[in-house]
């Protein structure tokens, strides 16, 4: 099964729980690739092991990362049809 990339996200109204980061960061063969935002990460793993450990620890919730395709916003010159 190949590695896909998640956001993992705490919902709870305090700060992320140290003991749950730890959990998370020392699943096997699963790599934390960004944590900057204050209740969020961005985690590589396996899809079952990652989802089994969020569902036991409470307030975590996890979703596959989703590519958002950006428009083209160069302007460009219309040319009068000929």
């Amino acid at each position: 099964m190949a590695k896909r990339r998640f956001v993992v996200r705490f919902r709870g109204d305090s700060a992320k729980p140290a003991e749950d980061l730890e959990r998370i960061r020392s699943l096997p063969e699963a790599t934390v690739l960004h944590e900057s935002s204050p209740g969020m990460l961005l985690v590589e793993s396996d899809e079952q092991p990652l989802r089994e450990l969020v569902e036991s620890l409470p307030g975590w919730i996890v979703a596959p990362e989703q590519d958002i395709p950006l428009p083209d916003t160069r302007q460009r010159i219309k040319r009068p049809p000929e």
